[in-house]
This record gives C-alpha cells, sequence and structure tokens, in this order.
C-alpha cells in the first residue's frame, strides 16, 4: 500500500511505525499549542463531569507522587496540587505546560511542575510516583503506543499505585452501543446548524481515517492494564462516550 501524500507512512514496517508515531507526535504538537489559549473554555458539560469523576476515582492523599499524562491547561493537574499532592503535568505543548504552571504560581500551588514531552518518549524513574492519571488524551496516541504507554506506567509506580484514565471509550461501530453513541452525538452537533454539520464532517474523517481520533473500548483498555500486569482493574462509565478505566500496581510481597 503506498503512502498517501501528506498523510502518515505505512505501519508494515517497524521504520514505518517510528515515523508514524512521529507524525502523530508532531501533529499534536501543533494541534495543541494553536488551541492552548481557548481550549479550557470550549469544554462541554461532559468532559468536566469526566474529569471530575477521574478526580473522585483517584482518591489522591496530600503528599502523593502523581503524573497527568497530557495535562493540557492543567484541569486535572491543579485539582490534584489543591489537594496536597505533588504533580507533574507532562504535554506535547509548551504552551499547554506554560499555561498550567503560571495557573499554579496564580493560585500558589508550589508542588506543581511541567515536562515539555510527548507521551510517547516520556521516561520517569522507576518506582517513583504512586499515581498516573490522565484525561481526554491517550485516545490520540496509536494503538501500539497505547500499550507501550501502559506497560511504562507500570514501571514508573511505586507498588500499590494506581493507574487511571478518563477518555474517550469507543470502537468503531460494530455494536450496538457504539452506533447509540455515535448517533447521540451526531445528533447534539446537527442542533447547531452549520457549524455542528461541518464538525460531523470533521470527527467523522479523523474517527474513520484514525486521524487523532483513536479511541478504543473500555474492554480493551481494561486488557492492556491486565496485560501490563495491573490488579484490581475496574471501568466505570461516566457519560455515552466516556468512562474512567483503573487499575492497581501490585503490593510488594
Amino acid at each position: 500500500m503506498q503512502n498517501q501524500p501528506g498523510g502518515p507512512p505505512s505501519l508494515n514496517t517497524s521504520w514505518g511505525k517510528k515515523q508514524t508515531t512521529k507524525f502523530s507526535i508532531a501533529t499534536q504538537r501543533r494541534t495543541w499549542t494553536r488551541r492552548a489559549d481557548t481550549w479550557d473554555r470550549h469544554n462541554d458539560a461532559g468532559m468536566t463531569k469526566v474529569a471530575a469523576k477521574a478526580i473522585e476515582v483517584a482518591a489522591v492523599q496530600p503528599g502523593m507522587v502523581c503524573v497527568d499524562l497530557g495535562c493540557g491547561g492543567g484541569r486535572l493537574a491543579l485539582e490534584l496540587a489543591r489537594h496536597g499532592a505533588h504533580v507533574i503535568g507532562v504535554d506535547v505543548s509548551d504552551a499547554m505546560v506554560d499555561r498550567m504552571v503560571a495557573q499554579a504560581k496564580s493560585e500558589g500551588l508550589e508542588h506543581v511542575s511541567g515536562i515539555v514531552s510527548p507521551i510517547e518518549h516520556l521516561t520517569i524513574d522507576p518506582a517513583s510516583v504512586d499515581l498516573v492519571i490522565s484525561n481526554y488524551a491517550l485516545h490520540h496516541l496509536l494503538d501500539a503506543d497505547k500499550a507501550k504507554v501502559v506497560i511504562a506506567a507500570f514501571g514508573w509506580l511505586r507498588p500499590g499505585g494506581v493507574l487511571i484514565n478518563s477518555d474517550m471509550m469507543l470502537g468503531r461501530g460494530a455494536t450496538t452501543g457504539d452506533r447509540q453513541v455515535i448517533a447521540g452525538k451526531i445528533k447534539v452537533m446537527a442542533k447547531k446548524g452549520i457549524p455542528g454539520y461541518w464538525r460531523i464532517l470533521k470527527n467523522a474523517g479523523r474517527y474513520i481515517f484514525r486521524l487523532r481520533e483513536r479511541p478504543i473500548t473500555p474492554e480493551a483498555w481494561m486488557q492492556l492494564y491486565r496485560s501490563a500486569g495491573f490488579v484490581d482493574v475496574t471501568s466505570l462509565n461516566v457519560v455515552a462516550e466516556a468512562n474512567v478505566v483503573k487499575g492497581v500496581k501490585p503490593a510488594a510481597k
């Protein structure tokens, strides 16, 4: 299969996979840097509800060391810090990280730091954190990179540490549930008139061709967790298209 001009290269070789990841990272960096000043204002009520549930499930305690993958402007990171956690926010966009750090300073939150890095390339000291959390970020990763990040997070966590992913989670329309979620989203956007129809076309293209929007089902996420070694893996549906998946690294014997 030949590559499309301007699109990602073939996935059939190791080189091709690396180049596809590189292409995906570059696309995400451009997108989120461009949207850094407006993203937090444009989140809908559903995304706010999902983020709140992720914080609730995390049950963070003062002094915990937390890593927020795809932190954006700091929605989760800042809330974790308000609960007394030491937080490292990670984002591919330096503009997003700068925004998070500036907001932390304005609130007097001393234990918030940022790392500008693609999630796919992030390195954290082994067994050094208590919580790895992500909100509406990991569905942007290629499927192979999703698996790698779950495995990496298992290594970063201390025994008893927790990985939480709150995200869009659905398949590609093969099940009745998927089709209901997709139909519901289309109905909501269609009510917005021409701008809504444009979003339908744009999002459909991304979803069908796996460009930026690459969600997988909650069951697939849970399998990735279990394959990496996590136990007590659970999934909680929050809104139609989004779940919070939690897994625990087994305690040391």
